[in-house]
């Protein structure tokens, strides 16, 4: 790559030298002067000679001489005289030549002075020009030599300075990404203008020249920049620095403006076409240098791009194959084999339809009809491999093109996506499918309701929604682990399948809720008739891992389109309106929808909502209720019962809501958890607070939850609460719930155990009506039962809740238990108990449960026999 002076420039030649035409001339003019002085010398002495012969011929006919004489004096008289004149006329003839001569002599010495200036100017203008083309031709050297952009630019700069004797010399770049902005790469010469002035932004002016020459990409020269107005830093400071002469020769890369070359210097001229076509040149192999050295840098990254992707192709996990305009493959990559199985030879020189034989020929010739018109096909096509296996590729053919545009070849690239769509199949069958039971979920469920509606309206007939929900089902998910809920969630969902049509869709909705759409029903009975099938079966037991058989029932709620609903949405939300009906009702049953149901499960709702609003702001609070010794009349404990308050703000005609109806609420819904933290929490604070005030309430009760029981955490808890409030924990008594206790089974010792370490009494809650076995009762860690009020509220008139209640006190007392008898309301009933020994009462007929305030009063009197009306 070079580029070098063009050789029709013309080239310089010294001019002939004036010493010897300048003597010649010099001696020519001295002899003319020393001619014309001795011409005039000899006429001026003739003149003299002849004057005195007419003075002595003048004497002579002064004298009176005879006739003859005189007439020859007086003619001689006058030849003289006339003589005279003509030599006078040969006088001035002669000055006036000389004259004439002297000024031809001074006319061409002017003329002789004016050569030799033109002379010298077109001897130093030469002398100019050779060291212009002496400055290009180094400049060419330097683009010879020159290996990259950079390193041509610096040696540009210092030619310039050295062989142009620039004064100063940049290169200046225009910014990719900031319009207009000149960075200067390259510098050389006097340090004025400085550095940071060399890189500057043009400003548009159409009437500037400078500006117009930069941005245009034309030559710019000035012998004086002080004549051009709006002048960048760096012009201003030249000015200053007597270097107002400026060339700028603009430089091109692929025939676009890149930059500029500029040139300070003192002489500069404006006026010569011959040094503009010489910056032109110079213009011209820069912009050519600059071209080749571009193309040379971007064929090696094209060189380096090739390497690259030779090595991606190479080591990709794609698949490529090159094949001919014929379709005949050419060259594949090592993917090709392991994805195929075909290794080169088996493949190269055969058409692809060996890698997709099941392929219609119709998607063939589609595929390259597209590819012959748009260049590009992208697609999924089935692939065989050597083995016949199948598998799904992803794949994108192009075309490669002549220099002529014609397909010359064609390249496939493709991926093996048979994982990637078995993900995929599972992915939708999980967006429309229960993971754990493999039944449709809601999603599908309402998708094969809605269309199920259609049909039904098409062809008037009935559509029954069968919504289940298991009974007990937390009792076993909670007890016995997550495992055996699993478990049981599937063996249930087996059950259903069975008792279900082929057209009916059967799915499970959440937990332990199930649906079942009952499709082309001529009558209502029809799925009732389902519905008790369903009880039935799941009437029996059901058999776990390890072989522990466990008994569940279902609460289920029928809808009927289109008496009970128009959309899927209605029909289940009123089918589940009407489990909850069955559920209400003691479980284990049916129920078909009507209207007062949707009121229910409204009510329902609007419980659940405030219940979760209560619990976010603190709206329970504490009422106290004191168990009395039956034999004095003192009070011995107080057991906390939770009520709930009017919310702040809140409307206070609303009827209020018992703990016997919001309870059951928050069992169902896990919020009794944090309930009963608060509860525990409050409870103990409040009973330190008596305390460190005097008053002595012996022990406080306090309820727990199977709910909290099965979640765990209950030991922790409970110590960090009592840690926290600083209440002795002799002072504190937690009551469970038999039913409760029964459910934890095994674990029940081992936590009750925990709790007797603690420090804390433990108390059986609503004892008989759990059907414990006392060989359990026998081993548990417990202080004192509590007779359910149920027993109590019959005696001493029901006889037989006599007997029971006399067995209960005296099998309690045979295990050195405490009893307190729940709900004693009259005098009778208290004089019955007493006479069976039972220790403790509770009930209205003491006190009925008071708020925290209203407990000193209760414990002043606590020392009376007679008990508190």
């Amino acid at each position: 790559m070079s580029a070098v002076p063009n050789p029709s420039r013309p080239q310089p030649t010294s001019p002939p030298g004036p010493s010897l035409a300048q003597g010649r001339f010099r001696s020519v003019a001295w002899s003319v002067l020393v001619l014309a002085a001795v011409s005039l010398g000899l006429m001026a002495w003739s003149h003299l000679g002849w004057y005195e012969l007419q003075q002595r011929a003048q004497i002579l006919a002064a004298q009176h001489v005879p006739g003859p004489a005189q007439a020859l004096a007086a003619e001689l008289h006058d030849a003289i005289g006339q003589q005279q004149r003509l030599d006078l006329l040969k006088m001035a003839l002669v000055g006036s030549l000389t004259v004439l001569l002297l000024v031809l002599i001074a006319r061409v010495q002017r003329q002789r002075e004016d050569v030799v200036g033109s002379l010298k100017a077109r001897e130093h203008q030469l002398r100019h020009k050779s060291r212009m083309y002496d400055f290009l031709s180094h400049v060419n050297q330097a683009i010879v030599r020159a290996d990259s952009e950079a390193d041509l630019l610096r040696r540009v700069c210092d030619v310039a300075v050295e062989q142009g004797q620039f004064r100063k010399a940049w290169v200046a770049l225009f910014d990719a990404h900031v319009p207009r902005q000149l960075n200067c790469q390259a510098a050389a010469g006097d340090p004025q203008p400085p550095s940071d002035t060399l890189s500057f932004r043009v400003t548009p002016d159409p009437v500037a020249e400078l500006s117009q020459c930069l941005l245009e990409g034309r030559c710019f020269r000035t012998a004086d920049l002080s004549q051009h107005p709006d002048l960048p830093l760096w012009a201003s400071q030249a000015i200053a620095a007597n270097t107002p002469g400026c060339v700028i020769v603009p430089l091109l890369r692929d025939e676009e403006l890149v930059g500029h070359l500029l040139l300070l210097g003192r002489r500069v001229k404006d006026q010569d076409s011959e040094e503009l076509a010489l910056f032109q040149d110079l213009s011209d192999d820069l912009s050519f240098a600059l071209t080749n050295l571009h193309r040379d840098t971007q064929h090696g990254l094209t060189q380096e791009r090739v390497r690259l992707h030779a090595a991606a192709l190479e080591s990709t996990r794609d698949g490529m194959m090159v094949l001919n305009r014929n379709r005949v493959l050419v060259s594949i990559n090592p993917a090709f084999t392991t994805l195929t199985g075909y290794v080169e030879d088996e493949a190269v020189g055969r058409t692809p339809e060996f890698l997709f034989p099941d392929q219609p020929a119709e998607l063939i010739e589609e595929i390259r009809a597209y590819l012959l018109s748009q260049g590009a096909w992208q697609g999924e096509v089935w692939f065989r491999r050597k083995n016949g296996e199948l598998f799904m590729v992803k794949m994108s053919l192009s075309a490669v093109r002549s220099a002529r545009g014609r397909p010359a070849h064609f390249v496939a690239m493709f991926t093996d996506i048979t994982p990637l769509k078995e993900t995929e199949a599972r992915l939708a069958r999980m967006a429309h499918f229960d993971p754990l039971t493999d039944l449709p979920n809601r999603v599908l469920i309402q998708q094969r309701l809605s269309h199920a509606l259609s049909l039904a309206q098409r062809h008037h007939t009935l559509v029954g929604v069968v919504f289940i929900d298991l009974d007990n089902f937390k009792t076993v998910n909670d007890g016995l682990g997550h495992a055996a809920g699993d478990s049981l969630l599937k063996q249930v969902a087996q059950r259903l399948r069975e008792r279900v049509r082929q057209e009916d869709t059967l799915g499970r909705l959440s937990g332990d809720e199930f649906i079942l759409v009952l499709e082309h029903l001529r009558h209502p009975q029809q799925a009732g008739q389902v519905a008790s099938a369903i009880l039935e079966s799941l009437g029996q037991p059901f058999t776990l891992e390890g072989g522990q058989q466990v008994y569940v029932r279902a609460s289920i709620g029928i809808s009927l389109y289109p008496q009970d609903g128009q959309d899927a949405s209605e029909l289940i939300r009123n089918a589940d309106a009407a489990m909850y009906e069955s559920k209400r009702r003691g479980r284990n049953s049916l129920n078909f929808y009507t209207e007062a149901f949707t009121a229910v499960a409204t009510n329902r709702l609007q419980l659940e909502t405030r219940l979760r609003r209560a619990v976010e702001h603190d709206e329970f609070t504490l009422h106290y209720q004191p168990m009395v010794n039956l034999a004095t009349g003192q009070i011995v404990a107080l057991e906390a019962l939770v009520r709930l308050k009017t919310p702040a703000g809140g409307d206070a005609t609303l009827p209020s809501i018992g703990p016997g109806e919001f309870i059951p609420v928050m069992e169902e819904t896990g919020m009794i958890v944090a309930l009963g933290e608060w509860v525990l929490h409050e409870a103990c604070r409040q009973g330190k607070a008596w305390l460190d005030a005097g008053l002595h309430f012996g022990r406080i009760a306090v309820n727990l939850s199977p709910s909290e029981v099965r979640r765990g955490g209950v030991i922790e808890r409970l110590s960090r609460i009592l840690r926290d409030t600083g209440l002795p924990p002799e002072h504190l008594e937690i009551e469970i719930t038999e039913s409760g206790l029964m459910e934890s089974g095994t674990s029940a010792e081992q936590f009750l155990l925990m709790l007797y370490q603690l420090g804390v009494s433990l108390s059986i809650d609503d004892f008989g009506t759990g059907y414990s076995s006392l060989a359990y009762l026998k081993r548990f860690p417990v202080h004192q039962l509590k007779i359910d009020r149920s027993f109590i509220q019959d005696t001493p008139g029901n006889v037989s809740d006599c007997q029971l209640v006399s067995t209960m006190i005296s099998m309690a007392h045979g295990l050195h238990m405490a009893v307190v008898a729940e709900g004693v309301e009259l005098a009778e009933q208290a004089d019955f108990l007493a006479e069976l020994g039972c220790d403790m009462v509770q009930g209205y007929l003491y006190s009925r449960p008071v708020p925290a305030s209203q407990v000193a009063e209760l414990l002043r009197v606590r020392g009376t026999e007679t008990p508190v009306a």
